[in-house]
């Protein structure tokens, strides 16, 4: 009579094999972790700039949607403003205002051309209700000035 061979589990090799891989996983998803964390502590300023330039965006959008003709129609096209807020209601300003006394936020508002299907074009008729919106937060970072910009177009959606 042959017999089989009953025994049944993993052997030494496979054992080790399986430690070697999941310790080798765990060391990579931890070395990836702490790089992570380097960075964000060691420039705590990029992330705050980036999240400060959003903010503007979104600033401008709440000034659309209270009043396009009083906030948004009347500015001057081209000209850098400083975003101010009352605990209320956001305005703008050209008088410069350090947000967190290190950034310098500015949001520039520029006209909007319309070619003859309705694209935006860089030449044709301007569009009264929708402009391009620019902001750039700016700090002093090392030896020089380091910047975060956003770009988007807001409309008069609410024809207000």
């Amino acid at each position: 009579m042959i017999k089989k061979n009953s025994k049944k589990g993993f052997s030494l090799v496979e054992v080790l094999i399986m430690v070697f891989i999941a310790s080798f996983t765990i060391f990579i998803v931890w070395r990836v972790y702490v790089l992570y964390i380097k960075i964000s502590v060691s420039n705590p300023a990029t992330f705050q700039a980036s999240f400060l330039a959003e903010e503007g965006i979104e600033a401008v959008k709440f000034m659309r949607d209270s009043n396009w003709t009083a906030n948004i129609a009347t500015l001057t096209p081209d000209i850098p403003y400083t975003l101010t807020f009352d605990g209320v209601v956001w305005g703008v300003t050209t008088t410069p205002i350090y947000v967190l006394g290190q950034f310098d936020r500015r949001v520039t508002l520029s006209n909007v051309n319309r070619d003859v299907f309705g694209n935006i074009s860089d030449s044709g008729n301007i569009d009264v209700n929708t402009k391009k919106i620019v902001v750039e937060v700016s700090w002093w970072k090392d030896i020089a000035t380091t910047t975060r910009t956003i770009t988007t177009y807001v409309s008069n959606i609410f024809d207000n």
